[in-house]
């Protein structure tokens, strides 16, 4: 009765007594009781919606910054042991548990991920990456079964490693990191010499993604630029700083030496200027040569293909499409598949012409730094052994003595094979003081997927940019 009273109104089917004996009157108590009591519903109100305005502000604000955090510490979610189909032995689950207390433990793990997982610097051509999977990797995200995957390798259980791989494969529920996946069981395959799987499952590859698989190494190196080339043994064209009719001569040196040998090597390393001309005269040979099968290595192609780029602008029609082509060219041949649509589309606007699509070479195709600046890169890496276990206080006092000479410390993991799991965590602690040096940055750079993910599962990339492998 009290709750009514206060807001100046009865309780629903109460009537007032009929003992009133003037209606008039009890009009005019009514309207005294509504002016009393009007003002106050009124600064009620305003202050319950002022109050609700306000709850609701703080919550949006809240979410905001619960939202900032998960993408911020996106991928730091331990690995679980999930997998149906799997059954993982006791040691996996240790070797789990061992992650989780590291990670709670470790000093690294107050880090910020200001370094994301990306592509090489030099993989990129007009902010486009090289490697098809750049966007995925840019988060660095954390999937649990690769990470298992990852653990288990690294302890010495290959064979769960495959099971658990070939299991992820089989369910396809992986997102963008689906390939990764594929990836990182044609490095096991490499790793553990066994050419029979591995050629099994690359033709399940390219029938998949439709393009080209991996290829099989005789031993595991890096093939970009940073490592040793036999140049004795493949024919190589350089092409003058000036691209234009004068190269007619060179590429007819080439149409000879493509009848000695099925690979070639063609630098662009010292190419200044491009024209029309000699954009066409090249573009004939490259279709040629692709025509006939021949394995390409391309040195300094991705600067040669931005020099291209330089002298085209959309909706300007030139005496010739030959440079447009000709881009279009070199980007299929680098399977810079992105860039190419984006090219394809501005040519079609350009020219009022249907778009041509995209096709992965059907030959073998490497690419390669110029020489001066690979040299230059060389000597600024620090080589990584081909497997890191046991105590590694040794290779932590060389890394931080490389380090006191480079404030960017490139782990060069072109020859790592296997990081021991034990090992990993060693190797956490002793860069974290590394990487607390003023204006220090640790790279690890051509990381095979095995060891890449077992350092996002022990947290290494709190402390270190990591770039993997290019298959």
């Amino acid at each position: 009765m009290a709750i009514f009273s206060f807001f100046g109104k009865k309780p629903p089917g109460q009537e007032l007594p009929s003992s009133d004996p003037s209606p008039a009157k009890k009009t005019k108590s009514k309207t005294r009781n509504d002016d009393i009591t009007a003002p106050q519903d009124d600064e009620a109100l305003s202050q319950s919606v002022l109050a609700q305005r306000h709850i609701a502000r703080a919550t949006e604000r809240k979410i905001d910054a619960i939202e900032f955090e998960m993408s911020r510490d996106m991928g730091r979610t331990r690995p679980s042991i999930s997998s149906p189909s799997i059954i993982v032995n006791p040691q996996t689950i240790q070797a789990n548990s061992i992650v989780d207390q590291f990670n709670s433990e470790s000093p690294a793990h107050e880090f910020a991920s200001t370094l994301p997982l990306i592509m090489p610097a030099t993989d990129y051509l007009l902010g486009q990456s090289t490697d098809i999977f750049a966007a995925s990797l840019s988060t660095s995200e954390s999937v649990p079964i690769l990470e298992e995957a990852s653990i288990l390798f690294a302890t010495g259980q290959n064979e769960v490693a495959e099971q658990m791989l070939q299991a992820a494969i089989a369910q396809d529920d992986l997102g963008n990191m689906r390939q990764v996946a594929w990836f990182m069981l044609f490095d096991l395959y490499q790793i553990t010499n066994n050419q029979i799987a591995f050629e099994h499952i690359s033709l399940e590859y390219a029938s998949k993604f439709e393009t080209s698989p991996p290829i099989w190494q005789n031993s595991i190196q890096n093939t970009d630029a940073l490592t040793t080339v036999d140049e004795g043994s493949t024919p190589s064209v350089t092409f003058p700083a000036q691209l234009d009719g004068s190269i007619i001569k060179l590429l007819e040196k080439l149409q000879n030496l493509s009848k000695q040998s099925k690979n070639l090597r063609l630098d662009f390393g010292r190419v200044k200027e491009v024209d029309p001309v000699g954009c066409g005269l090249l573009l004939r040979s490259l279709k040629n040569l692709k025509k006939t099968g021949h394995d390409l290595m391309l040195v300094g192609a991705q600067d040669f293909a931005e020099k291209i780029r330089s002298i085209l602008e959309v909706g300007r029609r030139d005496e010739t499409e030959a440079p447009w082509l000709l881009l279009l060219e070199i980007l299929q041949l680098l399977h810079f598949e992105a860039v190419f649509e984006e090219t394809s589309i501005d040519y079609c606007i350009t020219f009022e012409v249907s778009p041509p699509s995209f096709e992965a070479p059907k030959n073998k195709v490497t690419t390669m730094l110029p020489e001066i600046q690979a040299i230059e890169e060389l000597s600024d890496r620090f080589m990584m052994p081909a497997v890191v276990e046991g105590r590694t206080e040794n290779l932590i006092s060389q890394i931080s003595a490389h380090a006191e000479f480079h404030k960017l410390v490139l782990l060069d993991c072109s020859k790592l094979e296997r990081v021991e799991f034990g090992a990993s965590a060693q190797l956490l602690s002793g860069l974290v003081p590394i990487s607390g040096r003023k204006d220090t940055l640790i790279q690890f750079h051509d990381v095979n997927y095995l060891v890449m993910y077992l350092f996002i599962a022990m947290g290494l990339k709190n402390v270190a940019a990591i770039f993997p492998r290019k298959h």
